[in-house]
Formats: structure tokens, sequence, C-alpha cells
């Protein structure tokens, strides 16, 4: 009889205990895998605010600080403004690169506004290195041009009302894993226009060149340290506060880990108890098993195809218990990627595939080596135990 045959026949007659293992392997699978892309995704959506690919500063209003904090990682919306003209104080501080401006502001419940609580974000085209890094492509806009987060639902060549003007959507920027992937994007130019206007005086005073938060990029040797302290001077007297980026999301980044680590523990507890029931199982199988296979050998059936029976069947149940363990938590993750990213409050970006099946080989390497062991029971009593022995009853 063919093995594959054999073994089909052997799971079926076996319904209940096949089902068993094949329950083991997909919690273990399951676990694993899950745990494994939601703590990716989390270090994902974060990791360039880390270090010096972002920005290396930002300067914000200090009484302003959560307000962009809940903007920048919670996609809150808000409208902030600086008082003070503080771009002109840091651009000749020694070991400044680039510094460019960015100015926030919430829609409003009124017919200017397609809708209430957009985020609009004017940044300036010329100076700009953050948003473009979300661009995928250079995009130079014109007049009433914008660019849309990824979480918007808008598509290139949508109109948008905003402060009563129409801006067509010229691009959508990759996912950020941030607040971005809800805002809308318009260049200085447009936002002035808004600002400097009588009907909005009540909000911007009819001012140009508004400023909310100021991202500044150094040179590669500087000390951030020693610029900010220099930044902090030139700042005296106003409202504008210098905060290194991987300071202002500390805290940020003590929650990822926190939540990463009790999402593991979880995961551990469910996995450890999944490993010993597999490991219980297998024995158990072997023991109920053990007068088939004594039978098998006494029949002049060699050793090495009586092992091949059981790697078969045990292979058959681990690659339907993985496969079904991997799509489940696709099905759960992929779908409600927006609803986690919002309920979640903190940056949440999807890895790419290549990350993906990377986390996947590793998954399945773990699930052989578990399944290696649980087995090797097995097949030490097969190798090591004479037929008549294997055919004798246990008690």
């Amino acid at each position: 009889m063919k093995t594959g045959k054999y073994v089909l026949q052997v799971i079926s007659r076996s319904a209940f205990r096949s089902a068993v293992i094949f329950i083991l392997f997909f919690v273990i699978t399951a676990c694993l895998f899950g745990t494994g892309l939601f703590t990716e995704n989390l270090k994902n959506g974060s990791q360039k605010l880390y270090g010096r690919s972002y920005a290396d500063m930002m300067i914000v209003p200090e009484a302003y600080l959560d307000n962009t904090r809940d903007m920048l990682f919670k996609g809150k919306a808000c409208s902030i403004m600086f008082k003070d003209d503080v771009m002109s104080r840091i651009t000749v501080i020694e070991g400044t690169e680039t510094v460019t401006p960015q100015l926030y502001m919430e829609t409003l419940a009124l017919s200017c506004c397609a809708e209430e609580g957009i985020q609009i974000v004017a940044f300036d085209p010329k100076t700009d290195f953050a948003v473009s890094q979300w661009s995928g492509s250079s995009h130079e806009l014109n007049g009433y041009e914008a660019l849309a987060g990824s979480g918007g639902n808008f598509s290139k060549g949508d109109t948008i009302t905003l402060f009563g003007r129409d801006f067509t959507i010229a691009g959508i920027l990759e996912e950020t894993g941030m607040g971005y992937d809800n805002s809308i994007f318009i260049p200085y130019s447009a936002a002035n226009e808004i600002t400097a206007s009588e009907q909005y005086k009540f909000m911007f005073g009819e001012k140009t060149g508004i400023v909310s938060m100021l991202l500044v990029k150094l040179e590669k040797d500087a000390d951030i340290s020693t610029v900010t302290k220099r930044m902090n001077e030139a700042l005296e007297g106003t409202e504008a506060k210098v905060y290194p980026v991987d300071e202002l999301s500390a805290d940020l980044k003590s929650h990822i880990d926190l939540m990463s680590n009790l999402v593991g523990i979880v995961s551990a507890c469910a996995v450890i108890i999944a490993v010993v029931s597999l490991f219980a199982m297998v024995t158990l199988t072997f023991r109920q098993r053990r007068r088939i296979a004594g039978s098998m050998l006494a029949a002049g059936c060699p050793r090495s195809r009586v092992l091949k029976y059981f790697a078969f069947e045990y292979l058959l149940l681990f690659a339907a218990g993985a496969a079904a363990g991997m799509v489940l938590i696709c099905i759960i993750l992929l779908p409600l990627h927006e609803q986690v990213k919002a309920a979640l409050d903190m940056p949440y970006k999807l890895i790419s595939p290549a990350g993906a099946f990377s986390l996947a080989a590793r998954t399945i390497g773990i699930d052989l080596v578990m399944l290696a062991a649980a087995v090797s029971v097995t097949f030490a009593g097969i190798l090591r135990t004479e037929p008549a022995l294997l055919m004798e009853e246990q008690t």
C-alpha cells in the first residue's frame, strides 16, 4: 500500500486523535505567527522615529507638546500655531543641515469643509524631507493640489473641500503607521491663502507663514545634545522648545515594548500548554499503536518504512495545522488592519511581504523543531525495541 493512502486511512480512522493533533499545531502556529506579526507591525510603525532617518529634532510650542504627540503618533486632529517667529533663530545655528516647517490645521464643522476633524498638514515642498520619504515619488504640488494619507480612503484625482477651497488629490502617501495616514497634505502656498483670508481671521488672524512645528535634520557629525542646548538658548523667551526625536518618542517606545512583552507572555503560555499537550498526545499515540508497529516489523516491514508512516502522518497534520493557523492570522490582521491601528492608539504599520515570508519561515522552523522533539519518542521506541516486545500488552 502506498504511504500516502495508508496514512490518510489512519488519519480518517482516528479522527478524534488526528483532530486534536491538528488543533495543537494550529494553536502553536497561530500564537507564534500572530505574536510575531503583531509585534513586527508595531516596530515597523515606529522605526522611522528612532535614530536619524525621520528627523533629528522637533521644535514645537511647549504648551502643545501633548497635542503634537497625539497628532503624530495617534492621528488625533488639532490646530497648533507658534506666536513667535522661531525659524529664523535656528537656521543659522552650527550643525543644522535642514529645517522644514509644518502647519497643522483641523477642519471645521461648517460648509467650508468636507467634514469636521480632518487633519491638514501644510508643508514646504522645497525644504521638506519628512513627507517626501512616504510619497513614493517626487510630487510638485501646484495650486490647490494635495497629497492624502494612506488611511483616508482617497484615490488619485479625487476632490475634497478644505476651508472653502477644492483640492485635487495628486497622490497617495505610503503607509507610515503614524497620524500622517489620516491627514491631507497641502503646500504652504495654499495654506497661506487660507490663513490670510478674512473669512478665517478668527482662527489665523489674517497671517501668512504660520508654523506649528519645525523638523530639523542635523549635519552628519553634529552632536545632538550640543545643538539642542544652543537652540534652546536661541529660543529663550519664546514658547518654543527643542525636543530630540528619540526623547519625544521615548514614552511611545516604552509602551510598544510593554505591549509586545505582554502579548509575548500570553502567547508563550499558550504555546507551552500546546507543546506539552502535543508531547503527551504523541506519547499516548505511540503506546496505543505500538502493537501495530510490532506487527508490521514482525511481518518483515523495514523499520525505515514504519518510521516513514509515522513521520508522514505527523507531517501531514502539521502542514494542515500550520497552514490553517497562518491563514487565520492573516484573515484577522489584514482586513482589520485600520481598525487594529485605531484601537492601539500608536504607530502600527504592516511589514513588507518579504518580512512576512521570513516570519512565516521562522515560525515553520520552530514548529518543525517541536515536532521533531515530540516524535523522537516514537522513533526511539520503534528503533530500540524488538518487534515481540512492541506487540506485548502495556499496562
